[in-house]
């Protein structure tokens, strides 16, 4: 069983998580400057974030989504909550195949300092939503 009930409570967790970093100035225009567009694909439950290149972000497929992102990340649920936990050794699950990014690495390496505020905010919507530590 995934530590997320549904695909409402993911998006109501990792979605607010990054309209809130983006709510900062420096958060949204270091992305902004990035140019790009990320999917979030999460399976169990079946899930799709993107962070528009305007610092927007959406939950779940939508008219206009971009044929292809610059950025993908797909993963299971409880991956990016370990993830977002910063309980998830990247590397290792990348290698086991838990992560697949596709992507220019410039693009996907200049996602790294947006992802400590998202980091910063997590357990503390975790709590709000009453999702376990795992």
């Amino acid at each position: 069983m995934s530590v997320y009930q549904s695909d409402q409570q993911l998006y109501d967790v990792m979605g607010t998580a990054w309209e809130r970093a983006f709510g900062d100035a420096t958060v949204r225009e270091k992305f902004i400057g990035l140019q790009i567009y990320v999917q979030f694909k999460i399976h169990e439950p079946a899930a799709e974030l993107w962070l528009l290149s305007d610092a927007t972000v959406h939950r779940g497929a939508f008219a206009g989504t971009p044929d292809k992102p610059v950025v993908s990340m797909e993963m299971k649920a409880d991956v990016a909550h370990r993830f977002w936990q910063d309980r998830l050794n990247v590397p290792l699950a990348t290698a086991k195949g838990e992560i697949k990014a596709k992507g220019p690495v410039t693009k996907i390496f200049g996602l790294i300092p947006l992802v400590k505020p998202v980091k910063a905010l997590y357990p503390g919507l975790c709590a709000q939503h009453h999702i376990a530590e795992g």
